[in-house]
């Protein structure tokens, strides 16, 4: 009986090390995880940019906002697996992430908090209509967004 409870924990120790073995296979790259940070990033600025031009100009425009919302919302979301240990600058790619997002973990992770919370109240104005309310919700992501990068990303030139 021992002998076949030996065979059984070598078997399953195979199959988790084999397990660990194929998860890693398959994790994207630190360069692959900046690529789709920097992507997903872009594309919020660039959606939240055509908002506030919009606004600016006096024509709010429902549908636009409500796309805004539900992307900036998808984008906040993901953030937190954008930023594995091993995905700043030792990774040889360029980057403006600062080492402070990995000194300052729960720093960093409270104010992306902040964020994921303040596009769900941008989300909620948007669904709901009031066009008066947009200005607000506005606000309140340019802040969160103001959060993060004024500590954890490298100022442009």
């Amino acid at each position: 009986m021992r002998l076949f409870s030996s065979k059984l924990k070598v078997a399953a120790l195979i199959c988790v090390a084999t397990g660990a073995i194929g998860a890693l296979a398959y994790a994207a790259s630190p360069v692959d995880t900046i690529k789709e940070r920097q992507d997903g990033l872009k594309s919020m600025g660039k959606i939240f940019k055509a908002m506030t031009d919009q606004m600016r100009a006096g024509s709010v425009d429902p549908a636009t906002v409500k796309e805004a919302a539900a992307t900036i919302q998808k984008t906040a979301g993901a953030m937190d697996k954008w930023f594995p240990k091993g995905s700043g600058a030792e990774a040889g790619v360029k980057t403006a992430a600062k080492p402070e997002i990995w000194s300052d973990s729960a720093g960093f992770n409270d104010a992306r908090q902040k964020l994921v919370d303040a596009a769900g109240k941008f989300s909620d104005i948007a669904n709901g209509g009031d066009m008066s309310a947009v200005g607000g919700g506005v606000r309140g992501l340019g802040m969160a967004c103001k959060g993060c990068h004024d500590k954890y990303r490298v100022k442009e030139d």
